[in-house]
């Protein structure tokens, strides 16, 4: 396990990238969630991606972490870091797994460079977001990120620089608020030894070099994508849980119907957080299956 690597791209700019499990085992790229880092994968722990036969290969998006800012970035311009990383590790072919915001860039991979993918699924993954969409499927609060984002970056950055203060708050402090807040089953994940701490630790590494890199990250979803989902050719297997809070599954649903080659998993018990940890093995089974 190493969490910090890092690789000049062309351009002299900087990717961060961790690796976990077992540096035999199948490559898997992770794409993190938004407003979380490279570390997002110790919420499940080293040891599990070893046991599941996994190498995970998990990059900072730019402008997050320790990898620089890339100005005026689309989805389409990830598969690129991608390859690049991935040529690097000497990696011809290798799979991907996106974890909520690290959705789109799963997707943008399926639609870009299918020749390079063993495999592809997405985890609580979020889609591409119109104010339309938005009302029809009456999520107020998205529909108020994306007012903030587009209109008053400054006021949406500020906020996130306050919820990083609140993230140094004592746990117990922490999951009480938590509690309010979140399905049972995400309350129940992070409640577990240690694992508030692992997620309050990738969440402000992910803020280390400041807001710009994730506030474009998250404005990215609620504007027109730079690829067309058409474009996906691959199997593409999607895990949820039915109490996501976080994304519209009404949406979801209604964007899987138009992806042939996708595969809707869905998991009545399980919420935002809890189905990528409490999952993780189907997931992985669909990874190595190709």
């Amino acid at each position: 396990m190493n969490t910090t690597n890092l690789l000049m791209l062309p351009g002299d700019r900087q990717l961060a990238y961790a690796e976990y499990g077992d540096p035999s085992g199948q490559a898997v790229f992770y794409f993190h969630g938004g407003g979380t880092s490279r570390l997002e994968p110790l919420l499940l722990g080293n040891e599990v991606f070893v046991r599941l036969g996994l190498h995970i290969i998990a990059p900072d998006r730019p402008g997050i972490g320790r990898s620089h800012f890339q100005p005026n970035r689309g989805f389409s311009h990830w598969p690129k870091d991608v390859t690049f990383l991935a040529d690097a590790l000497g990696l011809d072919k290798f799979s991907v797994l996106g974890v909520s915001s690290g959705g789109g860039y799963v997707a943008a991979c399926a639609a870009k460079i299918p020749h390079r993918l063993r495999s592809a699924a997405i985890a609580s993954g979020a889609w591409e977001f119109t104010a339309r969409d938005l009302l029809g499927h009456k999520r107020w609060d998205l529909l108020l990120v994306s007012l903030l984002v587009k209109y008053f970056p400054w006021l949406y950055r500020a906020s996130m620089k306050l919820t990083q203060r609140s993230l140094n708050a004592p746990p117990i402090k922490l999951l009480k608020t938590l509690k309010k807040t979140l399905p049972t089953a995400d309350y129940t994940v992070l409640e577990a030894p240690g694992r508030l701490q692992q997620s309050c630790e990738a969440l402000n590494e992910g803020l280390r070099s400041g807001t710009r890199g994730t506030a474009w990250d998250l404005q990215l979803y609620f504007k027109k994508w730079d690829f067309s989902l058409d474009e996906i050719k691959v199997p593409l297997t999607l895990f949820y849980g039915e109490n996501d809070r976080n994304v519209p599954l009404g949406l979801v649903k209604e964007i899987v119907a138009t992806l042939p080659t996708a595969n809707l998993v869905m998991y009545p018990n399980e919420g935002h957080i809890s189905v990528v940890v409490n999952q993780i093995e189907a997931i992985a089974q669909a990874l190595v299956e190709e």
